[in-house]
């Protein structure tokens, strides 16, 4: 008769992934093309600092870098698929990244367009943000019955869609479409001169 083996003494120790190495940004410019970016976990409101692309906590990538002086008028010039500018700011110090919501970073020495990790993608077409291009979604505002770009499915709902441009003699797709210029709108970020022919949904 076999004597049985004597049982497994103490407790195995669970795996546990190698700690992740800090952030280096080796191109030394700040908010570079191809940098990702998240927000700031202190007092500061709207700035972001750069991070790893798979960091927990990035939430953008930069598609364009500009470095010009910007102010409020600065016409912003990005890719089509940009969801969000970030504005580069220089008060003296090291130069800081943030949203343009913020006045701090929209008087400043450049800019970044970005783009979200994950959706949404207010840049695409319908999203609701940034560029206004045929696909975009329209709501009234204002007493002038001008258009705000809003995301074709959200909680706003939108009273027109841009459908396409005129055609060689100035007329849209349907009698009915209406023309929009640069004065139909209360933003015209991304519209510089083109009428678009929207439709009323």
């Amino acid at each position: 008769m076999s004597t049985p083996a004597p049982a497994a003494t103490g407790t195995a120790t669970p795996s546990s992934s190698p700690p992740q190495s800090p952030y280096s940004d080796s191109d030394t410019v700040l908010m570079a093309k191809g940098d990702c970016y998240g927000s700031v976990p202190d007092n500061a409101p709207g700035r972001v600092e750069e991070m790893a692309c798979d960091a927990p906590d990035a939430i953008g990538k930069v598609l364009k870098r500009a470095k010009e002086k910007t102010t409020q008028d600065t016409y912003i010039d990005c890719p089509d698929s940009t969801d969000d500018v970030l504005g580069i700011s220089d008060t003296g110090g090291p130069e800081l990244a943030g949203s343009r919501d913020y006045t701090q970073y929209v008087n400043g020495i450049g800019y970044a367009c970005v783009r979200n990790l994950k959706a949404p993608h207010p840049g695409d077409p319908g999203g609701g943000g940034m560029e206004i291009r045929v696909g975009d979604c329209l709501w009234t505002e204002g007493p002038d019955d001008q258009y705000r770009e809003v995301p074709c499915e959200g909680e706003t709902l939108p009273d027109l869609k841009i459908v396409g441009d005129l055609d060689l003699y100035g007329n849209c797709p349907r009698e009915d479409d209406i023309q929009l210029t640069e004065d139909s709108f209360l933003s015209i970020a991304g519209l510089e001169g083109p009428t678009y022919c929207a439709r009323r949904l």
